[in-house]
């Protein structure tokens, strides 16, 4: 055989190789990508919240390094002074995440916020998270019917005046005969009650405890832990432009699952977290050795009943500024 034969062959095969060769490389490109290469980093996370009890597992998951094990290097948790201020930097983007109760979650959305309601952070049960109407010493009501006309201190489309109304409701008061008295600031209200220039006032914990624990009773019927439904809950609400992204779902991810061990823990022994409680949501010093501290909730988010609940509430009240449904807020 030729030279020029030899090398025209030669040519051939290696044009036939070729195709063989590249499709090979083609295939691996094509090949399902490794999901720890191709993951979200987790992007940074601002949560606003009070000085509660309801954001304790947040600062345990801070304090045993839960939220570093889900991945998440760049987490704060910014205490406010009031729900005013909260939902303020909520709105301006300052927070990605706060502590709050659906009435604010569904004016946020109605006024054009989206959000998400991630979990129930307290209340998934009856027995969680008291609110109470609370009777200033030395006053002597039997029942929330004696409350009828009585004006009761609390503050207009907040948790304090649901829960009211929803108590009196209960105890077959007419929403017609339900008086209220606005003091909007929680310490004022309590004061005033103390002072007995409220009769009655609808309180959360620890300020129910505290109020007893200096003379103030709980109006028989009047305590949300004993009620007939679960009427209060706080929640996590997450600004879902920011849970959209690839970035901010692998940080609520991670947030949730740092949530859980921190409940698993603190559930396990209530107790031993009230040195941590006292510190975080500032429990006052005559409870600090005597206040049961609550157990919580694994991720759960409210149920659409919970909400729809509420938001009949709000449209009731003339509160709604725009219609909004549980499928709204709801993952």
């Amino acid at each position: 055989m030729g030279l020029d034969r030899r090398l025209g062959l030669a040519l051939v095969a290696l044009a036939l190789a070729a195709p063989l060769a590249f499709g090979g490389c083609t295939s691996d490109d094509n090949a399902a990508p490794d999901p720890d290469e191709t993951a979200a980093a987790p992007a940074p996370l601002t949560i606003g919240t009070l000085a509660t009890q309801d954001s304790l597992p947040l600062w345990v998951a801070e304090e045993r390094g839960y939220f570093a094990e889900e991945g998440l290097t760049d987490v704060e948790i910014v205490t406010f002074q009031s729900a005013q201020e909260l939902q303020a930097a909520f709105t301006a983007g300052s927070v990605d995440a706060l502590m709050t109760d659906i009435m604010v979650a569904a004016n946020l959305q109605a006024s054009g916020t989206d959000v998400v309601l991630e979990t129930i952070m307290l209340g998934s049960e009856t027995s969680q998270g008291r609110f109470a109407i609370v009777a200033a010493p030395g006053e002597t009501f039997t029942s929330m019917q004696d409350l009828a006309g009585v004006p009761v201190g609390t503050a207009s489309l907040t948790i304090t005046e649901y829960v009211l109304d929803k108590l009196m409701e209960e105890a077959g008061v007419a929403a017609e005969d339900v008086v209220t008295e606005e003091v909007d600031k929680m310490p004022v209200r309590f004061q005033l009650l103390m002072e007995g220039q409220l009769r009655a006032a609808s309180l959360p914990e620890p300020f129910v405890s505290l109020a007893v624990l200096q003379g103030a009773t709980i109006v028989p019927g009047g305590d949300d832990t004993l009620a007939q439904s679960n009427i209060s809950q706080s929640v996590l609400c997450v600004n879902r432009e920011y849970a959209g992204t690839a970035g901010g779902a692998a940080t609520v991810a991670g947030l949730l699952g740092a949530w859980d061990k921190a409940v698993t823990d603190i559930n396990a022994d209530p107790d031993s977290f009230r040195e941590s409680l006292v510190t975080y949501a500032r429990l006052p010093e005559p409870l600090s050795t005597t206040y049961a501290v609550s157990t919580y909730p694994t991720v759960t988010p409210p149920s659409a009943e919970m909400i729809q609940n509420v938001l009949n509430w709000m449209t009731e009240k003339g509160y709604l500024t725009a219609d909004v449904t549980p499928e709204d807020l709801l993952p």
